[in-house]
């Protein structure tokens, strides 16, 4: 179903001609471990802070672990092909499983640790794992599935891989116990999208799948042994696991794990464990630079006004010029903020609000916006750390082609993609799966186009699209990335609605407002800050910022949220009933002024 077939004639809309995929140094995920440790050997992999210090393991006492605890998985019963469930918050423990499992031929199922128990009942169910790979912080979870779910669940605890070498140094020691499995187009790892089998489909990668997505994105984002991750993203998702621990794996940089996403302790960890390398969401970078803002208004009288000028210079000559000096103009403020070893960051699943991409910019640091899909394993364009573009995800990594189904006369629609990273299928799903990879193109359901430079420009997704009874097609994103960049909107999602009379459908927009600017205005204003005035301030600001959309595109109505939307753990905004329900805030509505 991935074959070299072209696709029908007139179908897609020819791009550049792809760079060739690089050739995977090995044949299977478990033999990188061997891989790694033979090149690498004593330097440091897998990292945890531990009384001040980074400390955990080294490439080759990783691959010495992942065998013995193979060897014990398999006294426990596992044998080539069963499906194991992976479920921990992030630790050096995670990876180590990871290729463990893989070692003993079985095929790794991630979990969310946030999941409930009914959701990791579902999952592991739907996937016929009896066996799960947990921490101690998932016991209870775990006892609660074997109660109501699954009687037979076997949890197997990760303080076994911690206790296994000093229990056997002679296992630890050994070459692979057994041999692996001989093809590298067996199913490795089964990933399901959401916490709800329900609504998600179990993506089937291959050993081949990943293995060519890791050698194309160690080529294009040039990571060497001289990098350090500093690893944020929850593993059980594919971006974190392929890009955050198997590339680094494979090119011998290490990583650190983050003790958490709270801002003080991320400066921290940023800082004392020398990150050349973050992988992240946008919200992240917006909150990392607000608070390398916070710093620079709380700072003495003389740096502060050698930091407010630094930037406002950088981002003047990048506006007059074109060059961006930041690297050099900012370079002591970068390593007061704890940045001074990075070199890329890197953001994806979630459009980057183009202040943040010129905000890192002017600060000196390529902040490069990426597009993946769990069906890709993940990485599908991402852009170069020479010179990133804003308002692109970038170019295709080698090895993939990305081309244009069924364009508009703007060159627009929605994009496909062919190469070896492309999944096995859906599992247990072989209608969805026709529908997805049709003619050995994987249809992703977001919708783009490819500019004259061979980049790749994300418009929306087709499942969001708003198409009014004109026949005209709203893409959200759009009008969301507009209104983002209102110093008074926190979050926004736009949504089909309806209008008064429940005739015709029209855009809405749900925003979270930023308090804290609106009080200031409003104290401007000599008035209190009640409903009616943020009602009004985001209605004028929504008008405001719509003048440049084209009549059909503009917001008809503003509901004003008084919590967080709710997000995914990577960061991304649950759309699904936003627009039918208020998910328990209280929602303020108002008839914008813009008119048709």
């Amino acid at each position: 179903m991935r074959g070299g077939d072209p696709p029908p004639s007139g179908a897609v809309k020819p791009a550049s001609r792809p760079l060739p995929a690089p050739v995977p140094v090995v044949r299977l995920l478990p033999e990188l471990a061997d891989y790694a440790a033979g090149w690498y050997g004593d330097s440091p992999f897998l990292l945890r802070r531990q009384e001040g210090d980074w400390r955990g393991y080294s490439f080759a006492e990783a691959a010495r672990a992942a065998h013995a605890f193979a060897g014990f998985l398999s006294d426990r019963g596992i044998e080539p092909g069963d499906r194991v469930g992976l479920l921990s918050e992030n630790r050096p423990e995670w990876g180590i499983a990871y290729l463990a499992i893989l070692d003993a031929g079985a095929v790794v199922v991630p979990l969310d640790p946030q999941l409930t128990a009914p959701e990791v009942g579902e999952i592991l169910a739907t996937a016929g794992a009896r066996r799960c790979v947990a921490g101690r912080r998932q016991v209870e979870v775990l006892e609660e599935v074997r109660r109501t779910r699954l009687s037979e669940l076997d949890r197997i605890g990760l303080e076994s891989l911690v206790e296994l070498p000093t229990r056997n140094e002679a296992r630890r020691a050994e070459a692979p116990w057994r041999a692996a499995p001989a093809n590298p187009a067996d199913l490795a790892v089964l990933l399901f999208t959401s916490g709800t089998t329900g609504q998600a489909k179990g993506v089937m990668l291959s050993h081949s799948n990943l293995l060519h997505n890791v050698e194309s994105v160690v080529t294009a984002l040039h990571i060497g042994r001289g990098d350090r991750f500093l690893s944020v993203l929850p593993l059980h998702h594919t971006f974190e696991a392929t890009a955050g621990f198997l590339c680094p794996l494979r090119a011998g940089a290490s990583v650190a794990y983050a003790r958490s996403l709270k801002s003080s302790e991320l400066r921290e960890d940023l800082k004392s464990s020398g990150a050349t390398i973050v992988l992240g969401v946008p919200l992240l970078y917006e909150k990392l630079l607000g608070g390398i803002a916070r710093g620079i208004e709380e700072a003495p009288r003389p740096q502060r006004a050698l930091a407010t000028g630094s930037r406002s210079l950088a981002g003047w000559i990048r506006r007059a010029t074109g060059a961006r000096p930041g690297r050099w103009l900012l370079g002591w403020l970068r390593a007061r903020a704890g940045l001074g070893r990075l070199r890329a960051v890197v953001s994806g699943a979630a459009p980057l609000p183009p202040e943040v991409f010129w905000g890192f910019v002017d600060l000196g640091l390529p902040l490069l916006e990426g597009y993946g899909l769990t069906e890709c394993s993940p990485v599908v364009a991402v852009n170069r750390p020479e010179h990133p573009l804003q308002g692109t995800v970038g170019w295709p990594i080698p090895g993939v082609e990305v081309r244009i189904d069924e364009p508009q006369s703007d060159g627009s629609g929605e994009i496909v993609v062919r190469g070896p990273n492309v999944m096995l299928g859906y599992f247990g799903n072989p209608a969805a799966t026709a529908e997805a990879l049709r003619d050995g193109w994987f249809h992703t359901g977001d919708l783009g186009h490819m500019a004259g430079d061979g980049s790749v420009r994300i418009t929306g997704r087709l499942k969001n699209m708003i198409a009014t009874s004109a026949g005209k097609k709203i893409y959200p994103e759009e009008v969301e990335l507009a209104l983002s960049g209102s110093p008074h909107v926190l979050e926004v999602v736009v949504v089909a609605g309806r209008d008064p009379r429940g005739e015709r459908e029209e855009v809405h927009a749900h925003i979270f407002p930023n308090r804290e600017t609106l009080e200031a205005l409003a104290k401007q204003s000599g008035r209190p800050c009640d409903d009616a005035f943020v009602e009004e301030a985001l209605r004028q600001e929504v008008e405001l910022r719509c003048r440049d959309l084209a009549p059909f595109k503009r917001v008809k109505r503003v509901i004003v949220r008084r919590e967080e939307f709710s997000r995914t753990p990577t960061g991304k905004i649950k759309r699904q009933g936003i627009g039918t329900e208020e998910e328990g805030a209280r929602a303020v509505a108002s008839r914008a002024s813009a008119t048709p």
